[in-house]
Formats: structure tokens, C-alpha cells, sequence
């Protein structure tokens, strides 16, 4: 069981490279956050006294696009105090792939594009994703770095007792951090990063498959 738990951390971690790049890519592209919504309501309430409408309906949109994400994942993936290994989050990732090629292939107006990508981590925050009893949220970084605050901040006070936890959000901070990094220079260089997006998102669908294969396989 420690090989699948090693095995699932690992797929978490790829979930926070790929929502790092995609906030990556819209802050670059667009100049829009599309995972950060604390800044996105924040932009919306000071815009009102702005008067700058046009702004504004982007921020709306962005947000209730990320609202209907949410929505969406709590339609596919069920409440649970405990995470499971459903078919569905492998469904969920790969039916992401498809929509981030067909993007792509076929580009949408730069509105339609960042809410798209919204929507997108909207439903990829949905999922609940428990590793070891902690709650790994995988699209912005704000509750994993207190919570890695948190920690080092018992160890200073020498309780020691979530002292290992503090490896695991800092990788996952990590990983977010490459992920950006790796989109920052694909797109400084002209690649084509949303289609090593959806390839990558697709192959962790298929890797969580076979982590869950591996999972009732020793049980």
C-alpha cells in the first residue's frame, strides 16, 4: 500500500504542475488569474467604483465560470469524508484533455478562452482529494502554504507530531511552481503548450487508471 500511496501523491502532484501552467498561460496570454478567485472577487468589487464595464464582466464571467466548475465536479464526483478511488476522477481528467485540444485545434475568442480555463479548475478544485487525511487542493497555492506555515510553525514550538506533512505541501507547492515555470518558458519560445497540456492531462488519466488498477489488484 506505501508503493500506491507514493504512486497517488505522485499523481497529485502532476494535477498542481498542470493547473501552475495553466494560470501561467492566462496570466501571460490574457493577464487574468484563473485560479486565484479570492483576487478575481477582489478585482470585482474595487471595478464598481472604476466603472471599467468591460473589465468587470470578464471578472464576473471568470468567476461564475469557476463557480459552475465546482458545480460540475460535485455532479461527478461524490461526498465522501474519504477519498476514494473512483473511476470517474480518471474520466474527469481525460474528458479535460479532450476539451483543452479541441481548443487547441479549433481557437475560441481570448474571452471564451480564459473562462474556458476557468471552468476548467473549477471542476479540477472540486475534486476531493484526500492523501494521508490532508486535503490537497491542486489549483492555487494560498491553504497549502499555510498550512506548510502551519506545520513549521508547531516544529519551531517543537511539536513535532505533523512534522511529516511538511514535505508533502511543500512539493506540491513545488510542483505548481514548475508547472508555471515550464508554461512561462513554452510560451516565451512559441510552443504550443495547450496542446502538452491536454497530452499531459490525458496521460495522468490513464495514470491514475492504472494506480486504481494496481489498488484493487492487492486488495
Amino acid at each position: 500500500m506505501e508503493k500506491i500511496d507514493k504512486k497517488l501523491f505522485q499523481w497529485v502532484s502532476i494535477l498542481a504542475m498542470l493547473s501552475g501552467a495553466i494560470n501561467s498561460f492566462a496570466v501571460i496570454k490574457f493577464s487574468f488569474t484563473v485560479g486565484h478567485i479570492t483576487g478575481t472577487l477582489t478585482k470585482i468589487l474595487t471595478n464598481f467604483n472604476i466603472y471599467n464595464y468591460k473589465y468587470l464582466i470578464v471578472l464576473i464571467s471568470l468567476l461564475l465560470f469557476f463557480f459552475l466548475g465546482a458545480i460540475i465536479s460535485g455532479m461527478i464526483i461524490e461526498n465522501s469524508r474519504e477519498f476514494t478511488l473512483k473511476k470517474r476522477y480518471g474520466d474527469t481528467l481525460i474528458l479535460i484533455a479532450i476539451f483543452i485540444k479541441f481548443i487547441e485545434l479549433y481557437p475560441l475568442s481570448d474571452f471564451y478562452t480564459i473562462n474556458f480555463l476557468t471552468f476548467i479548475l473549477g471542476v479540477q478544485n472540486g475534486l476531493f482529494i484526500r492523501y494521508r487525511g490532508m486535503v490537497m487542493r491542486t489549483t492555487h497555492m494560498s491553504g497549502l502554504i499555510t498550512d506548510l506555515g502551519v506545520a513549521i510553525g508547531y516544529c519551531i514550538r517543537g511539536n513535532f507530531e505533523i512534522a511529516w506533512k511538511i514535505r508533502y505541501y511543500f512539493w506540491i507547492i513545488l510542483s505548481f511552481s514548475i508547472g508555471g515555470l515550464i508554461s512561462a518558458i513554452a510560451l516565451k519560445n512559441n510552443w504550443d503548450i495547450l496542446n502538452y497540456i491536454a497530452i499531459t492531462y490525458f496521460l495522468n488519466g490513464v495514470y491514475y487508471f492504472w494506480i486504481r488498477y494496481k489498488y484493487y489488484h492487492y486488495h
